[in-house]
């Protein structure tokens, strides 16, 4: 059963916790369709720079509130907000034109961070795509997420990592999209197919983690231990595994509740 959803509708910024979502060809409608990019284009984010947790987003009418949590200022960003121009963009490998966000965003986050930044959105003029091997007949397109659009966890994997901590373990260190009910450590592993309601998923690859995972979302105070721990007992190949990345087979809704359907399975990592 689906426990959580979560989409970040500002790539690396706070999560907005949904009781239903909408399934786009790209991932959750609303997540990662923005980011932030500093004077040449390049994309920022909590990995080296953790302060970035102190902007929290609520939902609005129009959209979303953006709160600087250590000014107190607060901005509403719209679901289709004024764009301006084409900005070469760069994020991992990948490099894609996108627009730049105008109504005074950049200004916004500029003053906030105290360097040049740009807020821009993803474009289905100039898409940016996905690796042929992970396309579905639907989905050949990704958000700025740093990889595919959807990441699925269990409650499982996530009691399993809390056994080798002393803290309770925070879900959104690992900006996970959707958490569901299933008890069995990492049994999202095996997920190659999987239907939630209307909507069809591909399980296309384990995700790998990084250093993101030691940032308290809530402070933005970073330490090793969760990635320590993790690495304790999910390193494989000298890679780091917690989650497993989703692309859309069909679109759809998807709400707190709803049941689990595997459709096809492989084989566990381990």
């Amino acid at each position: 059963m689906v426990t959580h959803l979560y989409i970040y509708p500002i790539k690396s910024l706070g999560a907005v916790s949904l009781t239903e979502a909408v399934m786009e060809t790209e991932g959750l409608r609303g997540d990662r369709r923005f980011m932030l990019v500093d004077a040449v284009g390049k994309f920022i984010t909590q990995r080296t720079r953790p302060e970035l947790t102190r902007f929290v987003l609520t939902e609005s009418a129009l959209g979303f509130i953006v709160k600087d949590t250590t000014s107190g200022l607060e901005k509403e960003l719209t679901w289709e907000p004024t764009l301006g121009s084409w900005i070469p963009v760069e994020i991992w490998e990948d490099q894609l034109p996108a627009r730049e966000v105008l109504e005074g965003w950049s200004e916004w986050f500029s003053n906030a961070l105290s360097e040049e930044i740009m807020l821009v959105r993803i474009s289905s003029e100039k898409p940016r795509v996905m690796k042929a091997k992970y396309q579905t007949e639907i989905a050949k397109n990704t958000s700025f997420a740093d990889s595919l659009p959807l990441l699925l966890v269990s409650e499982g994997s996530y009691a399993a990592l809390q056994k080798h901590l002393s803290e309770p373990v925070d879900k959104l260190r690992f900006r996970p999209n959707i958490i569901v009910s299933l008890l069995e450590p990492f049994v999202e592993d095996t997920w190659a197919e999987l239907k939630i309601g209307e909507v069809s998923l591909s399980g296309a690859k384990p995700c790998a983690r990084c250093p993101l995972v030691n940032v308290n979302p809530l402070t933005g105070e970073s330490d090793k231990k969760t990635l320590k721990a993790l690495a304790s007992f999910r390193t494989i190949n000298h890679k780091v595994y917690f989650g497993q990345q989703f692309v859309p087979i069909s679109t759809g809704k998807i709400k707190i509740g709803m049941e689990i359907h595997v459709i096809q399975s492989i084989d566990a990592l381990y």
